[in-house]
């Protein structure tokens, strides 16, 4: 076969990395799991990650693409990218998604990503790939793609991928930025803050944010919450698809409590709002001066 019409692991691979197949345990890994039937994936990636957390939270940054459903066949380009299936059995066994499905979901969504001024991602060059599957042997084992499903990995059920997005449908009721809000709710601080990224910490979904303006805090602010600092806060959900959707590098403006000296939001409760114009922030700072929870939250 030539060279420029397969798929060589150091394309995407450095040489000196050792390669695992492991069992998925991350919630987005899992995901890709549940829906396309497999349960062991290789690190590092095809995007060269080392582990599945730095994996997942850039998945995340797919899922307005996916709502979109510019193509039933993302979701299991985006799984087979970076979640790749592996064998446990067949450690040398490399299955890479085909260049006509990679060339497919780029067309079908290209108009999406134009309208939201992207372009494909880069590390998603689909003249890369192979054209079909073929097993080939080289110095570090075996090179594949599968255009429908990754061959000798995934059961039958593995071609009927969803159109739905890939996190379960849900409808985020969004909490109103209003006069009878901050006075039924009666939050204890409100920040406006660059998203970056969502983990899971004990069983919760923990966001990273960058301070942009701490605009006010009913009491005394947690040390270290300062423009620019990276700041934790912390949610009460268990997964990291949960309401509200947020996106990487945008501005959002989030209130909620103090709980045992954290900032905590509650999906029930909180108001977690992108930031478009400069009249939000006033608002906020307005009605937190006047309705500022007195009392302190138990841990």
């Amino acid at each position: 076969m030539a060279r420029s019409e397969s798929l060589l692991i150091h394309d995407f691979l450095k040489a000196d990395r050792t390669l695992t197949c492991e069992r998925m345990t991350n919630p987005i890994a899992r995901i890709c799991s549940a829906k396309f039937g497999y349960n062991m994936t290789r690190m590092p990636n095809f995007v060269n990650h080392n582990d599945q957390r730095a994996a997942s939270l850039h998945f995340e940054g797919f899922q307005r693409l996916l709502a979109s459903q510019c193509s039933q066949e993302l979701a299991f380009l985006l799984c087979s990218y970076i979640f790749p299936p592996c064998s446990a059995t067949q450690s040398n066994l490399i299955v890479t998604p085909c260049r006509g499905l990679c060339q497919r979901v780029r067309d079908n969504c290209s108009q999406t990503l134009d309208s939201h001024g992207l372009t494909w991602p880069q590390q998603f060059r689909c003249e890369r790939l192979q054209t079909a599957w073929t097993v080939e042997t080289t110095d570090m084992g075996f090179v594949g793609c599968a255009n429908s499903q990754p061959a000798n990995t995934m059961n039958s059920s593995a071609v009927t991928f969803a159109s739905q997005p890939l996190c379960p449908s849900r409808t985020c009721k969004a909490v109103p930025l209003n006069k009878k809000t901050f006075k039924k709710r009666k939050f204890d601080f409100a920040i406006e803050a660059e998203y970056t990224e969502s983990s899971i910490v004990d069983g919760q979904k923990v966001l990273q944010v960058r301070v942009i303006s701490p605009l006010h805090f009913c009491g005394t602010a947690p040390e270290g919450v300062v423009v620019n600092a990276t700041v934790l806060i912390h949610t009460d959900a268990a997964d990291l698809c949960s309401c509200p959707e947020l996106e990487q590098r945008r501005s959002y403006l989030f209130t909620g409590y103090q709980v045992a000296g954290r900032l905590q939001l509650s999906t029930r409760r909180s108001l977690a709002m992108e930031v478009t114009r400069r009249k939000q922030r006033r608002r906020a700072t307005k009605y937190m001066k006047k309705f500022c929870r007195t009392e302190s939250i138990a841990a």
